[in-house]
């Protein structure tokens, strides 16, 4: 018969395929209706389906530790296993848990992202022309995901609307695009807190210095994408990803008090 670590490790493979099941068939279902609602459509069903996959894959996750709970830790104990074995094999299954959360993170920008580019190109395809209100002269339109006031030549001003299609784009996927973007970034941000978080309280200054830097490097490759979408929110990027780091320092960092001895540093 198995032993406990081999059981264990045996329960946590099952889990991940599983989680991997659940997740490609969701992703397949919603990149269906994707396509269905590519040319116009609520994407509201959209929502309500990967709330439902979202729901089942985090039944999936929370089954790794209630079962450690209920069950492995009482086995590791009947055998016998030395207390670094069983710490060892406790953060084998967190580890997982915490990697098929990303996995989990990742679908719905990764969806909405395609379906904003699937607009695009239908937006793309039609007409492309806009008329001077004043003096009738035809320009080509520009690509714009607001509605934006067009100067010409004979000096009026002309507001045009590049139409509901194309202000979906961004509605849809100013976000979502520059999520899968940043993913990389994203993933060595929230591998970050993992480390940290695996430290008794209080955390060394390095494990918060890495989970800042790491959210930094985030709000970068994020904003730099998303304000090809919100152009003001490309004019003055250190002022931005400030901002979105101040929960960071108030929130978190400042409970840290290796931290707060050193004198509070800040990377921005």
């Amino acid at each position: 018969m198995p032993g406990a670590i081999d059981r264990w490790r045996g329960f946590l493979g099952q889990i991940e395929g599983r989680h991997r099941e659940v997740r490609a068939e969701g992703e397949a279902s919603g990149r269906q209706f994707v396509m269905s609602i590519a040319a116009g459509g609520d994407p509201l069903p959209l929502s309500h389906q990967l709330m439902a996959l979202k729901s089942r894959l985090q039944d999936l996750e929370s089954k790794i530790e209630d079962t450690w709970h209920a069950k492995v830790s009482d086995a590791f104990s009947d055998e016998g296993i030395p207390d670094e074995v069983r710490d060892r094999e406790f953060y084998v299954g967190r580890d997982l848990k915490h990697s098929l959360d990303d996995l989990r993170e990742e679908i719905e920008p990764r969806l909405f992202a395609e379906l904003a580019r699937q607009r695009y190109q239908h937006a793309l395809a039609q007409a492309r022309e806009v008329h001077c209100q004043a003096c009738g002269r035809r320009r080509e339109a520009p690509i714009t995901f607001r509605i934006v006031e067009l100067a010409c030549s004979c000096g009026a001003r002309t507001l045009f609307d590049p139409g509901e299609l194309m202000l979906s784009v961004a509605g849809i996927g100013s976000h979502a695009i520059a999520q899968e973007a940043s993913v990389q970034q994203w993933r060595a941000m929230r591998a970050a807190e993992y480390r940290k978080n695996r430290y008794r309280p209080p955390a060394p200054l390095e494990a918060v210095i890495d989970v800042e830097r790491s959210q930094i490097a985030y709000w970068h490759a994020y904003l730099q994408v998303r304000s090809q979408f919100e152009p003001e929110m490309g004019r003055d990027l250190t002022m931005e990803i400030r901002s979105r780091m101040e929960d960071f320092y108030v929130r978190h960092a400042e409970y840290e008090p290796a931290w707060v001895q050193a004198g509070r540093p800040r990377s921005i």
